[in-house]
């Protein structure tokens, strides 16, 4: 069964009831995150673990309005529509639809801040409207989702170097 989540923009960030912020310098530029993180879904699932296919539809080129298929976990399915794009800089979708009932809006925003040398600043927030018990949910889960981005980041910073 597919639920349809509501629309959001980048306003969302700041008014969902479930919010988190990750931060994580990588020692690699902009450029390289971006291109990873946006322009190469198929190889999410070489640094996000729980990615196991990650691919856009139609055909190219992509930018805002794409709309992208993600699955996690193998079970966990959705379609996000791309709401910024903006090389080397930011990357924002929204999830339109799942196959796992209780959320009913969803924003991911990526922002990149090169620093010194050749590192960059890496931002990921996730804005989430759900049912009480996703919320719970996410609100226990706070340290695993730490942890995932952490470790993701960790592969990204090594597939960005060319590893």
């Amino acid at each position: 069964m597919t639920y349809q989540l509501r629309a959001e923009d980048l306003g969302f960030l700041t008014r969902a009831r479930f919010r988190q912020t990750c931060t994580r310098e990588l020692r690699a530029p902009a450029d390289a995150v971006f291109e990873q993180l946006a322009e190469r879904p198929e190889n999410w699932p070489r640094w996000f673990a729980p990615a196991d296919d990650v691919h856009f539809e139609g055909r190219p080129p992509h930018g805002v309005g794409s709309v992208r298929f993600f699955r996690l976990y193998r079970v966990l399915r959705a379609r996000e529509r791309i709401i910024a794009w903006d090389p080397g800089h930011r990357f924002a979708y929204c999830a339109r639809e799942a196959n796992a009932p209780g959320v009913s809006a969803l924003v991911e925003l990526w922002t990149l801040t090169p620093s010194s040398g050749i590192a960059t600043s890496v931002t990921w927030t996730l804005a989430v409207d759900s049912a009480p018990p996703v919320h719970l949910l996410l609100r226990a889960g706070r340290r695993h989702i730490d942890t995932l981005f952490r470790d993701g980041t960790r592969r990204l910073e090594v597939l960005c170097r060319g590893g």
